[in-house]
């Protein structure tokens, strides 16, 4: 968990909602488990209603589930959900990419290959799993493809995708704690860029769909413990 004296939002709500949503994405909650409120209250340091605020709002984005009057828990995690996530991330990326590539102006193919060597400064050819957790190799991962994508001009496609990269996220960041690797190599997302920046909008499509298939299935095959189905 991040300092609680470290505001990184606007106000106390914004802030205790982006630390909640950051320690649950990158695993510092474990799948299903219970988010007693006197627990954060002294971690966050925030009251019993900011917090409530915090995690309502999460329970839509489909990180915790609310329990009625029990509370609330750390969303579950499933072979089901897992898939499902990965068969509706592949609808709406490919869907994005579709409207985004037309649009794509020159501005646009800069600001991709930056981000691209972005990445490439990040890694320096280490795909190690302390890599693949820092906060600049995540940054620069996610910045590469929303670059990619943000030409698309659909703010309400890409507020869905965003709500499916965090829940993917979180079993990325789960199965790199259990020590298994799922990210591709610098490689990959060199020739997704390079594929975008032709305006090859099939190529485009079935590269990322194929990034996000071989992260699902590698997921799978190597942290069956982290994936049961929920009883």
């Amino acid at each position: 968990m991040q300092p609680a004296e470290i505001l990184i939002g606007r106000t106390l709500a914004s802030d205790v909602l982006y630390r909640l949503r950051q320690d649950i994405m990158q695993g510092g909650f474990p799948p299903n488990g219970r988010l007693r409120f006197e627990a954060l209250r002294e971690a966050y340091g925030v009251s019993f209603s900011t917090l409530r605020e915090a995690l309502a709002h999460l329970t839509q984005e489909g990180l915790v589930v609310a329990e009625g009057q029990r509370g609330f828990r750390v969303a579950p995690v499933s072979r089901g959900d897992l898939y499902d996530l990965c068969e509706t991330r592949v609808v709406i990326e490919r869907a994005i990419i579709a409207r985004a590539l037309p649009r794509g102006d020159a501005a646009w193919e800069a600001s991709l290959r930056n981000a691209l060597a972005e990445l490439h400064r990040v890694t320096e050819g280490d795909s190690s799993i302390d890599t693949l957790m820092s906060p600049a190799w995540q940054a620069a991962h996610r910045k590469l493809h929303e670059t990619l994508l943000a030409p698309c001009g659909s703010p309400t496609l890409l507020f869905l995708r965003e709500r499916l990269y965090n829940r993917a996220l979180r079993y990325r960041q789960l199965a790199l704690r259990h020590g298994v690797l799922t990210d591709k190599t610098d490689d990959d997302h060199t020739e997704l860029v390079e594929a975008a920046l032709r305006r090859d909008v099939a190529a485009t499509c079935d590269l990322a769909e194929k990034h996000i298939r071989q992260g699902t299935t590698g997921i799978d095959a190597h942290a069956e413990l982290l994936l049961k189905e929920a009883v």
